[in-house]
């Protein structure tokens, strides 16, 4: 990730520059155009294919090793249940989830490498959230209107608030490492602007996954942060979150809006009635789908690629008035593996997400812990596995907060 070429060995610093126009590739691709991303695969899977004898040791990483297994397992019930049209279906696209891992530790990120990624991140998730506010102050009375009935404002990425809001609470984090780096008095100041900035955004747009994330990342930085005699601050900040967070209810009119949404929406599903447009109705039901398919295949599963159809039949059966457009796959990662892969697959995901606590560099981390707890934590209730974007999200951050962990510890000790 070098910006300057290096006279002495052109060909060095031409290589240097792939995994940063990988990173560039794909963070445009995530705001504007899937074409791009693919691009940023094809170019990250490039350069840790040149570099694959360099970071040979991370595949006898037995935290690797889950990666492994959450994209072959889907791959192999694909290939299994749909023979050689298995590329076609989702199995494939989870390959990135060995990809991102190589990819990161590949590039082995010195102090400088992480900066220029952090900026790259900070600078285009301030560019989206521009766009969003500005649309929003433009035409701000029909869009509190959408509010009412589960829309938000405008946002990039295919209009996919949920990853959008993912992915400031990510650039936030980023910021708050950048700040602990104590960094001259120009950026500190900028810094804290963003952060604040991000901040109020996030409450504007008011995504559950984005609020619920970004409010268990100050409480875990807070937490690892405070010194050990002084944890008892922790109640005080937790206390002063909770109050930001009514204000913010009461203050701001887009959150406010979707508050009363979400508890429209409850008193319709939790009563068993659905009328079009409530959204954690279907979110409630697809989990329904999840569990009855659960039932009746616990051990096997019915495979990833049979997970669609054998949802909507649950829906034919026990709901037929949901329309075909809001059947959705369980919104849940945890229940999608076992209904899909049975027994194995949710072994496998388990173990992925529980062993970062069993490894001294990760569990001791505050960054990775800051990003990690919320990002599993939101896998009850999100499918951030089943597609190309928030595969990228999920695959190449938690990749990259291991490096910054671990990454050290990790390589093998030089011959030299």
């Amino acid at each position: 990730m070098s910006l300057t070429l290096n006279a002495a060995n052109p060909r060095k610093s031409v290589l240097d520059l792939i995994p940063l126009a990988a990173i560039l590739c794909l963070i445009i691709g995530f705001l504007f155009n899937r074409v791009t991303s693919n691009i940023g695969f094809g170019l990250a899977g490039l350069y840790t294919l040149i570099k694959i004898k360099e970071i040979s040791y991370l595949f006898r990483n037995k935290w690797m090793w889950t990666f492994m297994a959450m994209a072959l397992v889907p791959l192999i019930s694909d290939l299994w249940t749909t023979g050689i049209y298995f590329f076609a279906e989702r199995g494939i696209m989870k390959c990135v989830l060995i990809l991102f891992p190589a990819f990161v530790f590949a590039i082995s990120p010195d102090a400088k490498k992480a900066t220029i990624l952090h900026i790259i991140i900070i600078a285009a998730m301030l560019i989206s959230t521009v766009y969003s506010m500005t649309l929003f102050f433009i035409d701000q009375s029909d869009i509190l209107a959408s509010y009412k009935v589960s829309k938000v404002m405008k946002v990039l990425s295919y209009g996919d608030h949920i990853r959008i809001s993912w992915m400031v609470v990510i650039s936030i984090l980023m910021a708050i490492y950048q700040l602990a780096k104590r960094p001259k008095t120009v950026w500190k100041i900028l810094l804290i602007a963003y952060i604040i900035f991000q901040t109020l955004f996030l409450h504007f747009l008011g995504s559950k996954t984005g609020l619920l994330s970004l409010y268990m990342m100050y409480m875990i930085l807070t937490f690892y942060l405070l010194p050990q005699g002084k944890k008892w601050i922790f109640i005080v900040v937790l206390a002063l979150l909770a109050g930001i967070a009514l204000l913010s209810v009461k203050f701001i009119p887009s959150l406010k809006e979707r508050v009363n949404f979400i508890r429209y929406d409850f008193e319709h599903y939790s009563k068993g009635e659905y009328r079009d447009g409530l959204s954690d109705a279907v979110r409630f039901y697809s989990l329904m789908a999840g569990k009855d398919i659960i039932t009746g295949h616990p051990i096997s599963g019915v495979g990833f690629s049979r997970l669609q159809q054998s949802t909507n039949q649950w829906y034919d059966q026990n709901r037929p008035e949901i329309k075909t457009e809001s059947r959705f796959l369980p919104s849940s990662q945890y229940i999608i593996y076992w209904a899909s892969g049975g027994i194995l697959a949710l072994l496998v995901m388990m173990a992925h997400t529980l062993m970062p606590f069993f490894i001294r560099c990760l569990r001791t981390d505050v960054w990775f812990m800051a990003f990690f707890i919320p990002a599993i934590s939101s896998f009850t209730y999100e499918t951030h596995l089943e597609g190309q974007l928030p595969l990228f999200v999920y695959g190449f951050f938690t990749a990259w907060f291991w490096f910054l962990a671990c990454g050290n510890e990790d390589k093998p000790p030089s011959n030299m």
